[in-house]
């Protein structure tokens, strides 16, 4: 199950510096496709900050500059990854303590949490191709079915 997990880690990341890609090389790229990219980055960022037990620095809609989005992406993948990678198996159904933005204190498993991360950016990523398509023309492609064909 980990190595399926740090899988579907790449694949995360793959998909997300195509919408950055894309929102990088349009001119006036919408200002509601940029915070929804932000956004999925700072949630993750807090998701980091929650399983490793440190604070977020980061507020859920946080602005991030396009410019800054790519590296914010490819440093939270590492941390993550190598996070799970040094994880025995039986660590990934472990149980994590943690508070909401609405202060709501919770318990989830980390595979909860990672699959949880994975369906949030897909949805999200799917708000900013349907605002980026009318400018763009042809939109990026994320499916995960893509990918795997690339792997």
């Amino acid at each position: 199950m980990k190595n399926y997990l740090i899988h579907l880690l790449n694949y995360e990341l793959w998909a997300n510096q195509r919408i950055i890609e894309a929102i990088g090389n349009l001119d006036n790229p919408p200002a509601r496709a940029v915070a929804v990219m932000g956004h999925i980055l700072s949630a993750q960022q807090i998701w980091l900050s929650r399983i490793m037990n440190e604070p977020a620095y980061v507020a859920i809609w946080e602005d991030i500059p396009v410019s800054w989005m790519g590296e914010t992406a490819e440093r939270q993948h590492r941390k993550l990854v190598s996070y799970i990678s040094a994880l025995a198996e039986a660590d990934l159904l472990q149980s994590f303590s943690y508070v909401t933005s609405q202060g709501t204190p919770f318990d989830s498993t980390l595979i909860d949490i990672l699959t949880h991360m994975s369906h949030h950016a897909a949805y999200h990523r799917g708000q900013v191709v349907h605002l980026i398509r009318p400018i763009a023309g042809e939109a990026p492609v994320t499916d995960f079915i893509v990918w795997t064909r690339d792997v």
